[in-house]
């Protein structure tokens, strides 16, 4: 049987362009060095477009042991859906640099993304840093404002973000958690004989008034990193008097499925329309 229907382009379709190098790093002792890449999701007719794309940095957990850049993307779809750009992005985890090489990393994937704002059609003012766990951590280091962050390439470039958004990361490296793996993962990121060290890694002890909104989300079961983490790093964001805005999951673990529904994205996409209109 042979059908005929109507053509239609109501809907925009969209772009996955994969493992694009945005810095080299050090690697096998020294020996090498491999690539830092970012996957990014953009439209696929960006060049036709009007306006430029506010855009989310996500940056994956995994106890700064591993991380996936990529195992998130279809989770991110429906802010791809509502207008954003969608960058995720490599970092090096522990075993290949300890901390602060992967705060560098985020700061010079925010960098190279400002850089290629006009080919990548993103709006280089409208910047948020989204991520989970480690990368939570990772997010609000992202939102400290200290230079010693800006290493590598594209310095010419600001990597300052307008948004963070951090689930149930940890924000006080001495707070250790309940798990004794978790407290191995940061003494082996951090020096933990030092606890002016511990401090400095911390972005409960960094943030300072000239910090971007925040908006947190822990769950209060939460067995691997404790909600004490998140209410330090409210408390100590409405002391310097930044905007933050924090949400409990009530009985819910770490990294649960209750974090990425619907409703949650409703209010993260209603926060950085709220601060992408004044920043």
């Amino acid at each position: 049987m042979k059908y005929c229907i109507p053509s239609k382009s109501e809907e925009e379709v969209y772009s996955l362009i994969n493992g694009i190098p945005y810095g080299y790093a050090p690697y096998w002792f020294g020996g090498t060095v491999r690539p830092l890449c970012l996957d990014l999701i953009v439209p696929k007719h960006r060049e036709e477009l009007q306006e430029r794309l506010p855009l989310i940095v996500w940056i994956c957990g995994g106890a700064m042991w591993q991380q996936d850049r990529s195992i998130w993307l279809p989770t991110l779809m429906p802010y791809v859906k509502k207008g954003y750009a969608v960058a995720a992005v490599d970092y090096r985890v522990t075993a290949q640099a300890p901390y602060p090489a992967a705060v560098c990393d985020v700061k010079q994937a925010i960098r190279f993304l400002r850089a290629h704002s006009e080919e990548f059609c993103i709006d280089k003012e409208h910047i948020a840093v989204m991520g989970e766990s480690a990368g939570g951590y990772l997010a609000a280091m992202a939102g400290v404002n200290d230079p010693v962050y800006d290493t590598g390439d594209w310095l010419e470039e600001s990597s300052a973000v307008q948004a963070v958004v951090d689930y149930y990361g940890v924000a006080d490296l001495s707070m250790t958690g309940n798990d004794p793996v978790c407290d191995r993962q940061i003494a082996e990121f951090a020096d933990s004989s030092d606890p002016d060290a511990l401090a400095q890694a911390s972005p409960v002890h960094r943030v300072g008034p000239d910090a971007p909104p925040f908006l947190i989300f822990h769950g209060d079961s939460d067995q691997l990193v404790p909600i004490a983490e998140s209410e330090a790093l409210y408390e100590a964001l409405t002391r310097q008097g930044v905007r933050a805005d924090f949400y409990v999951l009530e009985g819910e673990d770490h990294g649960t499925d209750a974090f990425y529904q619907p409703n949650i994205r409703e209010i993260i996409c209603g926060f950085l329309d709220e601060v992408f209109v004044t920043a």
